[in-house]
């Protein structure tokens, strides 16, 4: 004869599971909130969170977007926009360009001691895009973050964040919302090489 409380054991075992899974599913965190940043050159607005400092190299090609007490320490919160004009609308030609823009930007900002933790698509203004989370060890934790590359219209563009690895975890759904919210206001018009 079967124990009267095996049922509801596995009911309970059961319940127990699902709500495992809905755990592991929820968001890390909520966004900050968030203020429209206008490029001074015109060429894009994107989201950024409130009170934070942004600021544009000399060239206009790198946005660096940063809490206002950033140190510049490797483990700080950071988030870095690359964008650079490309000299074609082609398709093909223009994926070959950006591929090259992108090299130098990479190479500078992630060492050879990142390893690529995960790759997936997304979107940015509608434009498919690639993305790859990254990590590499620092002390008894993870340097962490996302890079996302999008070749659009006349541009090559990256978005690159990263943190210590709770730092990032917590900030991930605001990068996702400035993504969301990146808009190309201006799109060049093809220039011929010589």
């Amino acid at each position: 004869m079967a124990h009267p409380f095996r049922h509801f054991r596995v009911l309970l075992c059961m319940l127990l599971a699902a709500a495992l899974c809905a755990a592991c599913a929820a968001e890390v965190g909520e966004a900050l909130p968030l203020e429209t940043y206008q490029d001074p050159g015109g060429r894009f607005t994107l989201s950024i969170p409130k009170g934070w400092q942004a600021e544009s190299s000399p060239d206009g090609s790198l946005l660096t977007l940063t809490p206002l007490d950033y140190g510049g320490t490797e483990t700080e919160l950071r988030v870095l926009l690359y964008i650079s004009p490309t000299n074609t609308l082609d398709t093909s030609e223009h994926v070959e360009e950006a591929t090259a823009l992108f090299q130098p930007f990479l190479e500078k900002y992630l060492d050879d001691s990142y390893e690529v933790i995960n790759q997936g698509e997304t979107k940015v203004d509608k434009v498919p895009a690639f993305l790859i989370d990254y990590a590499k060890p620092y002390g008894q934790t993870y340097l962490t973050g996302r890079l996302v590359m999008v070749a659009v219209p006349g541009y090559a563009l990256a978005f690159l964040g990263s943190a210590e690895r709770s730092g990032w975890e917590s900030f991930l759904p605001t990068f996702r919302a400035l993504l969301a919210d990146f808009h190309l206001l201006l799109i060049p018009e093809s220039t011929p090489l010589p």
